[in-house]
């Protein structure tokens, strides 16, 4: 999936937090981001494993949601793929797409936090 593009993130997200609140709101919602959806993503994965496909749903809702929040559009959209097939109680695809997104999270996060650390970049 990471393939299409060099970076996962679309920087027109992070340009119109900027506008709005300033780099201040862009941190923290870059901090946010960090800091709540590796929780949120255990929580889903612990969910999907044992069966509850609406709680993992609801993980993967406030995941996408973060993840458009920042421009991590390709998470984003696996994250409502996922949350579709657990809404279908597909649970035998769910948990393969779940490993899948925890990779592109890894890869968002480093951005992320690269983002976050070198100020100067954030506008193109």
């Amino acid at each position: 999936m990471l393939a299409r593009t060099q970076i996962p993130i679309d920087r027109k997200a992070l340009d119109r937090l900027e506008r709005v609140g300033g780099v201040a709101l862009m941190a923290k919602v870059i901090d946010q981001f960090l800091e709540k959806v590796p929780q949120r993503m255990d929580d889903a994965c612990d969910r999907g494993r044992a069966g509850d496909l609406g709680a993992m749903g609801r993980a993967m809702e406030s995941i996408g949601t973060a993840a458009w929040n920042v421009g991590a559009t390709e998470v984003g959209e696996m994250a409502g793929r996922i949350n579709r097939l657990a809404a279908a109680g597909a649970k035998d695809m769910v948990l393969p797409l779940l490993c899948q997104l925890d990779d592109m999270l890894v890869h968002v996060n480093s951005w992320l936090q690269k983002e976050k650390n070198a100020p100067d970049r954030w506008k193109t």
